[in-house]
């Protein structure tokens, strides 16, 4: 998959609704069934109580949950629609030096990733998508969900069908969704968020804080390298829908400084724009002239066949 903005921050909305039942001659311990829509609606709440949140007190610690939200939230709340983002990525040694002998080369390094997914099912319809990936280094995918069948292809190759067998495309989709989310992570202990709400829309300004906050940088195996980098320049918009808090459109600029393991001084930069529309005409139509993917011999199972037909002989 094409390089993407790191590491996931998950938030899951869950509603439970149950009401005990009670008799006088024999207690009953039954729930009753969830009311149609109250998923969606308690989703909806709690999306809403998040934005409020984020109104009242502007910060990375109450922006970040809204951005976080999966694209399970987009496929409820928003139902069919489009999702675009470009991303780009730089690193480069702050002085340009000529090579030393038996010492790693500090070379220019950069990247643009471009996704694009189109959403073609309503709430609680058959999984119905198309989504694009690709880089400017001659790397991409295609991946298409029609019901049970996937169809897929490589760059600048034909399309592959085959029955669909797992579910790895809820991760890309919630990591397309949460792409916005990333960037604002990496830039949180740093960041500086103002928040106003314009009718349906809510517009947040981003930019650099007076004073680092190291107590809102994430975890995991990149927490030693954003450590010491030094965010130097945050600057960017963002629009949410008022009512379900999803990200409509975005453009943020990260610049950092920081050190590689020999001690020289590095400076970066990611720059991501994105939006999402509704689209509630959208449809989709299987690729012509689609293969089936092609099987590898697997001979272990290939033996076990045979071994097993001679014993029924």
């Amino acid at each position: 998959m094409a390089p993407r903005p790191s590491y996931r921050l998950a938030w899951a909305l869950v509603l439970a609704l149950a009401a005990p039942a009670c008799d006088a001659e024999e207690p009953a311990t039954a729930s009753l069934p969830p009311r149609p829509g109250a998923a969606r609606q308690g989703q909806a709440e709690a999306a809403r109580a998040a934005v409020d949140a984020l109104l009242a007190a502007p910060a990375p610690a109450t922006l970040l949950p809204v951005l976080a939200q999966g694209h399970g939230v987009a496929r409820e709340l928003l139902g069919r629609h489009t999702l675009e983002y470009t991303a780009d990525f730089t690193l480069a040694p702050e002085v340009e030096a000529r090579p030393v002998v038996d010492r790693p080369v500090a070379l220019t390094q950069g990247v643009r990733d471009e996704l694009a997914l189109r959403w073609a099912a309503g709430p609680g319809e058959p999984v119905r998508f198309h989504l694009s990936q690709k880089t400017d280094k001659e790397r991409g995918r295609e991946v298409m969900i029609l019901g049970e069948q996937a169809y897929t292809r490589l760059l600048h190759r034909g399309w592959h069908v085959r029955p669909l067998d797992g579910d790895v495309h809820l991760r890309w989709l919630d990591e397309a969704q949460r792409s916005v989310h990333d960037v604002v992570a990496f830039a949180a202990p740093a960041l500086a968020v103002t928040a106003a709400e314009e009718g349906e829309l809510v517009r947040v300004g981003l930019g650099l804080a007076g004073a680092v906050d190291p107590a809102v940088r994430l975890g995991g195996v990149a927490r030693k390298w954003r450590e010491s980098a030094e965010i130097t320049a945050i600057e960017g918009t963002l629009t949410l829908d008022r009512a379900t808090g999803l990200w409509r459109s975005a453009e943020i600029r990260v610049r950092y400084t920081l050190r590689d393991a020999e001690g020289r001084a590095l400076r970066g930069e990611t720059h991501l724009t994105g939006k999402v529309e509704p689209a509630p005409d959208l449809q989709l139509d299987a690729p012509e002239g689609a293969q089936p993917v092609p099987e590898r011999v697997r001979y272990e199972v290939e033996r076990r066949r045979l071994l097993d037909g001679l014993a029924g002989t």
